[in-house]
């Protein structure tokens, strides 16, 4: 091929490019719609150290993640993209010996134009207008003698060998505790092992952060981002605990210092629903930092508010679900997780503050639907984050530090498994935390043996841990639900009397618990006085609300209370729910309840619940194959791979446990 019709095609390719792409300006590397995109294309990818055989999963966008393809061996049936990950842009790295060429190159209509790459003499970036487009230009680019060099540009997961030079690091000591190794998040353990984030979304759902602070700048992605809202100190800190920029010998960093970070503005009930529904195709995690006053009262979630959660589950992160990770409260003693709708929530993870000394910070709630905790502020020193004015604190805390915290770890855990759906992040922070401040006379273990605690959920949250457990996580099977249906009762509750009601429910079917919710109709003028709780089969008992002053609060309406105490534990047996009015003089009467069990099969793949999976079992997935949530033929019990779908994932599990019996 002659010099000058390499030119021309080179030509063709670039102002076809130019013409189709969506321009970015120049040096951006933010994603484009995720929603639009192709995903788990299998690509070809020319780079600096050779071409990687790649699935990438949005190859129209001008920033994508890409898996390495394993290559097929005589043990393996198809190459599969279970590798390490790589960031691609929308970039090519050139380097030629005709300088006309890159003269030609630089008058042409390209996406961002044409630039040398100062590290290199002779080097020059091409922008164009995604990952597929940079592939196919670095590939005609190769072909021709002259050039010597052509290849997207990537972003390695690079894995440190020391830590970040930022100059008030070392007083991280929520990140790493130089004084006591283990009470910190243990993100150093993440990092080395390559997980900072890269390629994850988090969103700050609050007033406004401010985007130009140096130390957050280069992680803001303004396309994920709503605008407007004034820009607050605290939501600048709540960003820096996620995701402030590292090794720029600025000021600090944050625990997923790779991540990028987005501006979510609440306000109304109509703003904060369109704040947590907003551009989830995007966004990964979006972390709340904010709740009702924390003063005791029973709370109420709005309507419009719960069906965004709803629909952002459903439908966010291409199906997989947003992560809604929600501060647990500031109300110490006087207040408790499971009055706030917001993080008693099946939906959400609920996380609590321990201190630099790993015990309990003086402001930390308790309660059934508790999840985890991280560390903040309470007991002697404070969070070192961002804040507004391009500033810096070593002051900040509560659990609205914790909340990012937690944000910026799952954040490690989808750039290690981004094929994690909402439950199995969950599953993941509940399997690797860590039993924090163990002498705490409340830790007890729950009937399937975890570890749990009023005060701290699960424990306390091990980034280390996590993305070890994330990385190879095997997603769990669809979930399933036990459904009482409303159970009438209609009994008056004795007045200042200990002694209460107590109304036994039998359960027969069997599933293996993720949560429990209670839905209760009580009629009262002053719920306050009323004490509830429900014990389990195991003997494990969820408390749900202590006799407390709570004025002007007048019945539980559908209140939805949820617990978290009986994880993994089966739904079969007796449960028992107990209601006490604790004080005189407003009587109360118990209008009625409702149970709802949800979880995952209690022996996967009996599908008919005959305690054998056989022959049955595998005819009734069959007779499903092929059909998707919402189809009248779909299983949930059958859907093992839980990707919403029969089909020979599902299959392959059950064949997997094919004749064994069910405990």
């Amino acid at each position: 091929m002659s010099r000058n019709s390499f030119v021309r095609i080179a030509f063709g390719v670039v102002l076809g490019l130019a013409a189709g792409g969506v321009g970015v300006a120049a040096g951006g590397e933010s994603p484009a719609q995720r929603g639009a995109a192709v995903s788990g294309v299998p690509m070809s990818v020319p780079t600096t150290t050779g071409v990687m055989e790649l699935s990438v999963d949005r190859p129209d966008a001008n920033d994508a993640i890409g898996r390495t393809i394993s290559t097929p061996s005589a043990n393996k049936a198809k190459a599969a993209a279970t590798g390490a990950t790589v960031r691609l842009t929308s970039r090519v790295i050139l380097r030629a010996d005709r300088p006309e060429l890159v003269a030609a190159l630089r008058g042409k209509a390209l996406a961002g134009g044409l630039r040398p790459l100062l590290a290199g003499r002779g080097y020059w970036v091409v922008e164009t207008t995604s990952v597929r487009d940079a592939v196919a230009l670095a590939d005609v680019l190769r072909a021709d003698p002259h050039v010597r060099e052509a290849a997207v540009d990537i972003r390695r997961p690079w894995a440190l060998r020391s830590p970040p030079n930022d100059p008030k690091f070392p007083n991280q000591w929520h990140l790493v505790n130089e004084d006591d190794p283990l009470f910190d998040v243990n993100a150093d353990t993440a990092w080395n092992a390559g997980y900072t984030g890269d390629g994850v979304v988090i969103g700050i759902v609050e007033d406004a952060w401010q985007h130009g602070h140096p130390d957050l700048f280069d992680n803001y992605l303004p396309e994920a981002s709503q605008v407007g809202g004034s820009i607050t100190s605290h939501a600048t800190s709540c960003a820096g605990v996620a995701a402030a920029v590292a090794n720029n010998e600025l000021m600090g960093v944050g625990v997923a210092y790779g991540a990028w970070l987005s501006d979510q503005i609440f306000g109304t009930d109509q703003q904060t629903a369109d704040a947590l529904a907003f551009r989830n195709d995007l966004n990964d995690i979006k972390s709340n930092s904010w709740g009702p006053p924390d003063i005791g009262h029973a709370d109420v979630m709005p309507s419009v508010i719960r069906a965004a959660i709803e629909e952002g589950i459903d439908s966010g992160r291409d199906g997989l679900g947003e992560i809604y990770v929600w501060a647990a409260g500031n109300g110490g003693t006087g207040d408790r997780v499971d009055y706030d709708p917001f993080v008693s929530s099946r939906y959400t993870i609920a996380v609590g503050s321990i201190g630099d000394q790993d015990r309990r910070a003086s402001y930390n709630e308790s309660g059934s639907s508790m999840f985890v905790v991280t560390e903040s502020s309470g007991n002697i020193r404070g969070i070192g984050t961002t804040t507004s004015n391009s500033g810096w604190t070593s002051s900040f805390g509560g659990t609205s530090a914790a909340s990012p915290l937690a944000a910026g770890v799952v954040a490690l855990m989808l750039q290690a498994n981004p094929t994690l759906t909402w439950r199995d992040v969950q599953h993941v922070l509940v399997e690797s935390a860590r039993m924090c401040d163990p002498n705490q006379a409340d830790w007890s273990v729950n009937g399937a043996g975890y570890a749990i605690n009023p005060n701290y959920g699960f424990g306390a949250i091990d980034a280390g841990a996590a993305v070890a457990l994330a990385r190879d996580w095997v997603n769990v099977p669809h979930e399933i639900a036990v459904d009482t249906g409303v159970v009438p009762v209609n009994e008056p509750i004795p007045d200042n009397d200990a002694t209460g009601v107590d109304v036994a429910v039998e359960i027969d079917r069997n599933i293996r618990i993720e949560t429990v919710e209670l839905i209760l109709n009580v009629q009262s003028n002053f719920i306050g006085d009323l004490e509830i709780w429900m014990t389990g089969p195991s003997g494990v008992r969820s408390t749900f609300a202590k006799s407390r002053f709570s004025d002007g609060q007048h019945n539980y309406t559908n209140y939805v209370f949820t617990s978290f105490r009986h994880w993994g534990e089966g739904s079969v047996g007796t449960w028992t729910i107990h209601i006490a009015d604790r004080a005189a003089p407003d009587p109360a009467t118990w209008i009625d309840y409702r149970l709802v069990f949800h979880g995952t099969p209690a022996c996967p793949g009996d599908l008919n619940d005959d305690g054998l999976i056989s022959m049955a079992d595998i005819q009734a997935l069959l007779l499903a194959y092929g059909a998707g949530e919402g189809d009248p033929e779909f299983i949930a019990a059958g859907d093992l791979d839980n990707n919403r779908r029969i089909g020979l994932g599902d299959l392959a599990r059950l064949l997997a446990v094919f004749g064994q019996t069910c405990e």
